[in-house]
């Protein structure tokens, strides 16, 4: 498994086929299935990865492909992390290898990244319509939900790790 570096000095290592984004991932294609989705282009999930706290792990199938995408943060921040918020998770579908990439993403969150940092909650702001997808791989909803003007209904979820 390869090392990766988050933040200045907190080695992760991660299965092969997932890394941290990159600056020449920004031209790949990516097209998600919801279509509010296909506003988001690999530049914004590159451009929010540059910010504090903020992490983007994508999944590159053999063909160079970028089969799936997750975005996260580290709360209260990198240096002294306590949970891992997920705040949008995708998959690629003009790439053939994308079935279950958001499940192996979210994977490798709970046992790569969560486990390096010994971080023991990891929660996920889901839209309402997946609520029972993330109840069946074990997170549950903290009823502190918000209104997007975007995305509607937003559920906060947890899971403990």
């Amino acid at each position: 498994m390869p090392d990766v570096v988050i933040g200045h000095s907190i080695t992760v290592q991660l299965p092969h086929g997932f890394r941290l984004i990159k600056a020449s991932d920004t031209g790949k294609e990516f097209i998600s299935e919801d279509r509010k989705m296909r506003d988001y282009k690999i530049s914004y999930f590159y451009d929010w990865s540059r910010e504090d706290n903020n992490i983007v792990i994508v999944h590159e199938s053999p063909d160079g492909k970028l089969s799936g995408v997750v975005m996260f943060r580290l709360v209260p921040n990198i240096y002294h992390p306590k949970r891992i918020v997920v705040e949008m998770l995708a998959r690629n579908f003009a790439s053939a290898g994308s079935s279950g990439s958001g499940y192996d993403l979210l994977k490798v969150i709970e046992n790569n990244v969560a486990r390096a940092l010994h971080i023991k909650r990891i929660d996920i702001e889901a839209v309402k319509s997946l609520k029972s997808y993330y109840n069946s791989l074990g997170y549950e909803e903290t009823g502190e939900n918000y209104y997007d003007s975007s995305w509607k209904e937003i559920v906060n979820m947890s899971k403990s790790v």
